[in-house]
């Protein structure tokens, strides 16, 4: 049959209404939670979504190079992503600005802003998945917490269940200070990253780093030697218990 004839058929005019009045399905949080990645090694983008928290990292795995990170707190609307910013390296005057997109699962690929981004994890199998808030330090096995962790100079580690981003920023300033990322696994005692983007010193790309981990009263106490040099004993709140 001639198409053009075809789509004005009364056969052809029932489909295509029945096609256009088709459910769209709506994304929900637990479909989007885990870890994605768009672009080539030399710019590589990666988004992680807990249940609350969205962090974005573009960097220069090669050349070690650190490009950008923006991030805050997301919701899901239907079929639109919506994130209020807490800190954009690049563009600081959009914090605390809201932006929206429109959002697709197809196949198992998230469809964002024009761009195929493939599914790194869904939120397994690491055991820190979430977002961390740096809360206090330990001596003697003794924990020190700060009186304001919060607000307004934040540290966060956002983690899916391969993937780790964190972030220092002021919520006041709106100034962005440092950020670092990767992949990390965990065992029942031993917390490991490899880094793949570092703010502070890009030598330290590329270097796999242990650490003794475990929960204390809900937090986690992490425990061994930073990247650069030097022991640390710290202590992180999971960001919800602040928030309450």
């Amino acid at each position: 049959m001639n198409l053009k004839l075809w789509k004005y058929s009364p056969w052809g005019v029932a489909i295509f209404l029945w096609l256009v009045t088709l459910p769209v399905h709506a994304i929900t949080t637990p479909e989007l939670v885990g870890a994605w990645s768009y672009g080539p090694a030399t710019a590589r983008t990666v988004i992680i979504l807990t249940d609350n928290v969205m962090a974005v990292a573009t960097y220069d795995l090669p050349g070690k190079k650190f490009i950008s990170s923006y991030g805050g707190t997301w919701r899901i609307a239907g079929n639109t992503l919506h994130l209020k910013q807490e800190w954009n390296s690049a563009q600081p005057e959009q914090v605390g600005q809201e932006m929206s997109h429109p959002v697709q699962l197809i196949k198992n690929k998230l469809v964002l802003k024009n761009q195929t981004w493939n599914r790194l994890d869904d939120g397994k199998p690491g055991a820190l998945r979430g977002a961390w808030v740096i809360t206090g330090n330990y001596k003697d096995d003794q924990v020190s917490k700060r009186p304001n962790p919060f607000y307004p100079r934040r540290t966060m580690k956002v983690l899916s269940g391969t993937q780790f981003h964190w972030i220092a920023y002021n919520v006041e300033t709106k100034q962005f200070l440092n950020a670092g990322g990767g992949t990390y696994t965990t065992d029942p005692n031993t917390y490991t990253e490899t880094i793949e983007f570092f703010t502070k010193t890009p030598e330290s790309v590329g270097k796999k780093v242990s650490f003794n981990y475990s929960f204390v009263n809900g937090d986690w106490r992490h425990r061994g030697e930073k990247s650069t040099g030097g022991p640390l004993d710290e202590c992180w709140s999971k960001r919800e218990t602040l928030e309450q």
